[in-house]
């Protein structure tokens, strides 16, 4: 007798949204404007298989295997995440001076997309050009499948998005977190602390990238009284986490407390539509699993 599939014998593969453009052209903003639109998202995933349980997912492995992705998850749509050459390349050198991950793999992964682990301008800007043909060339024959998105530039707008995702136009401002990069939130640790080691801990920049920073000519009202960023604010609740209390925070940094509770409540706020992604999406696996706890339970 042949087996005849029934729906609830079928596993179907929901189509996901690749935000595929390299590192440092505006993935995080990205992200952001995913979770204002309540679509769940991961950022550098470590696999493949880490991104079934999202509905998005940008940077890393994402920009590196996006064909695979589109085998694996098919019907999907690819946003393409652009930036001028010159603005890339400085803000990626920064980033990679600040910023290295540990995890299994992505030494290789780095070594595939940009031809070098290391900091070479000529060889990371061969390998910018070469991500650009990879992508066009790919998708020349499917131009519906993707949307190329300028969101360092200045020119990515909610109608574009929400047009090419078929979701409404959210009542929010588009999310621009390509900040202007400060050193001045390292500095001020630097020199209340004294500990390169100590302020890798609790900021997680590497030892080797604090060295190379002159505290000498650092005044604490350049960090007190510049723009608040998402970097910062950051590192202000990491900071408050490492010595347990915004009271012991305010003393061993000499900041004043309300500056504190004022990054906190920032970042919170910046943190509260991923959260509402995330409490929505663990909502609907509990009503599927439910749903099929009373099928197989009949």
């Amino acid at each position: 007798m042949l087996f005849s599939p029934t729906p609830a014998n079928i596993i179907m593969i929901k189509p996901k949204i690749f935000g595929i453009g390299l590192a440092k052209t505006g993935t995080t903003s990205l992200n952001d404007a995913f979770a204002i639109l309540s679509i769940s998202s991961i950022g550098c995933p470590a696999s493949i298989s880490s991104i079934k349980r999202f509905d998005a997912a940008t940077d890393g492995i994402v920009a590196d295997q996006f064909e695979e992705l589109d085998r694996v998850f098919p019907n999907s749509k690819f946003i393409y995440t652009i930036r001028d050459r010159e603005s890339w390349l400085e803000s990626y050198i920064r980033y990679h001076g600040r910023k290295q991950s540990s995890l299994p793999g992505h030494s290789d992964m780095v070594q595939r997309l940009y031809g070098t682990t290391g900091i070479d301008r000529q060889t990371l800007m061969d390998a910018y050009d070469r991500h650009e043909r990879h992508v066009q060339e790919y998708f020349r024959e499917r131009p519906d499948d993707l949307l190329v998105f300028n969101v360092c530039g200045g020119q990515a707008d909610w109608e574009t998005l929400c047009t090419f995702l078929g979701r409404p136009v959210p009542d929010a401002p588009f999310p621009a977190s390509n900040e202007k990069f400060s050193n001045n939130v390292f500095l001020h640790l630097l020199t209340r602390l004294k500990e390169p080691e100590l302020v890798s801990k609790i900021t997680r920049a590497p030892v080797g990238y604090l060295n190379t920073l002159s505290t000498q000519d650092y005044s604490p009202d350049d960090f007190v009284n510049e723009k608040p960023s998402k970097r910062s604010d950051r590192i202000m609740v990491k900071a408050c986490k490492h010595f347990g209390s915004v009271a012991k925070t305010a003393q061993s940094l000499q900041l004043d407390k309300q500056f504190l509770e004022q990054a906190i409540e920032r970042h919170r706020q910046r943190k509260a539509p991923r959260l509402q992604s995330k409490s929505t999406f663990l909502e609907k696996r509990v009503r599927k699993l439910k749903s099929l706890l009373g099928l197989h339970a009949r």
